[in-house]
């Protein structure tokens, strides 16, 4: 009858509470308040755009007004997301390089645009590349803490994109009201994610338990959320098999194994 005690191994905890999760978390703060401010301004302009029932002028806005305003938030919101893709690790870098680049074309059409139809046309094909370019960074930043901020963002932008291209009939005006709601929820939604990201990491600081600055480039894959403790202890014992493992004998001598 064997004497030994069952092991019982430790529920590893969860990953976004962990300090490694959360300083990783902390380098999409700074590039998050800065997308949000960013939304929010553009948001704010636009959404309160002086819409008077007694002045018809104001009804209504031409289109190439629309064009500069779009243009001038796309070429800022393709700086910032430079700037955040920077600070991002691996597996999302690319995705959030491509948010970028797909503002580009957008703006170029933008500058050809003279009819709203042609303005809806391409705010919405950038509204549904970016919402789904969001999506993917999501799927890939689940285990950090408080990623559910780019879900949320992915599906304001897939919604814009949606209201854009069933929405027939829509003047400048209304493609504007329309784009800058959908950057200012956006907006409010990452300065909120980007500041709650800071304020952790700062908890941690003062508590001693804040480890140094990770790399997303020398990021040690024993620390990958999701990866329990301990276990790449066990999987590097396994890559040893020229190591003899001593057992007892038929004589009470010790012996080693022989290893295949």
């Amino acid at each position: 009858m064997s004497t030994e005690e069952p092991r019982t191994e430790s529920t590893p905890q969860r990953s976004e509470s962990s300090p490694q999760a959360i300083a990783a978390a902390k380098r999409l703060g700074a590039p998050m308040i800065v997308r949000g401010i960013l939304g929010v301004a553009f948001g704010l302009v636009t959404v309160f755009w002086p819409r008077d029932d007694t002045n018809p002028a104001q009804l209504s806005l031409p289109t190439d007004v629309v064009d500069h305003l779009a243009i001038g938030y796309l070429i800022l919101f393709a700086l910032v997301l430079v700037f955040q893709a920077a600070r991002s690790p691996l597996n999302v870098r690319t995705a959030v390089y491509g948010q970028a680049v797909i503002a580009i074309p957008a703006i170029v059409f933008l500058f050809m645009a003279d009819q709203p139809a042609e303005l809806r046309a391409a705010l919405s094909i950038w509204a549904l590349l970016h919402g789904a370019l969001e999506f993917y960074s999501w799927r890939q930043l689940r285990a950090q803490p408080m990623a559910s901020d780019f879900l949320i963002a992915a599906g304001v932008h897939v919604l814009l994109g949606i209201i854009l291209v069933f929405g027939d009939g829509m003047e400048a005006l209304s493609i504007l009201g329309f784009t800058g709601a959908a950057t200012l929820i956006a907006g409010v939604i990452f300065i909120i994610g980007g500041y709650s990201r800071l304020s952790k990491a700062r908890q941690l600081a003062k508590r001693g338990e804040l480890p140094e600055q990770i790399d997303p480039e020398e990021a040690d894959p024993a620390e990958a959320p999701g990866l329990p403790a301990g276990a790449a202890d066990r999987s590097a014992g396994a890559d040893r098999p020229d190591e003899a493992e001593p057992t007892d004998g038929p004589d009470g001598e010790s012996a080693q194994k022989n290893e295949p």
